[in-house]
């Protein structure tokens, strides 16, 4: 029969390893975040146009030890100057990405990117 101590160290160390890939898939997450933002704010200066987004949700679908696949959701606002009224005209619309995300030298570092 298993000493008690025994299954407690086993336990915490279970507990000690779900925290780690939990705030390893939180830290996935945010650069994914980041990305997809900067993905989606542009300016077009010669036709006065310009996006701006904020990611709300970012979900990771497959996760190695060198690579992750993350589906990033947010709003992005494409604004339209009327140089004739000086006047911004603005849309809000959904987007999203599959961002395919490699791992180098400790950092998240985006591959491919597919819009949805």
């Amino acid at each position: 029969m298993p000493n008690k101590w025994f299954v407690l160290f086993c336990g915490v160390l279970i507990v000690v390893w779900l925290l780690l890939q939990t705030i390893s898939s939180l830290r996935i997450c945010d650069e994914a975040k980041y990305l997809g933002s900067r993905l989606y704010t542009w300016q077009w200066s010669g036709a006065d146009w310009e996006s701006q987004a904020e990611m709300k949700k970012a979900d990771v679908v497959k996760r190695t030890q060198t690579d992750a696949i993350v589906k990033v959701y947010g709003r992005q606002v494409i604004t339209k100057l009327d140089k004739a009224t000086n006047a911004k005209k603005s849309e809000t619309v959904d987007c999203q990405a599959t961002l395919s995300l490699y791992r180098s030298n400790d950092n998240w570092v985006l591959g491919k990117v597919e819009f949805n």
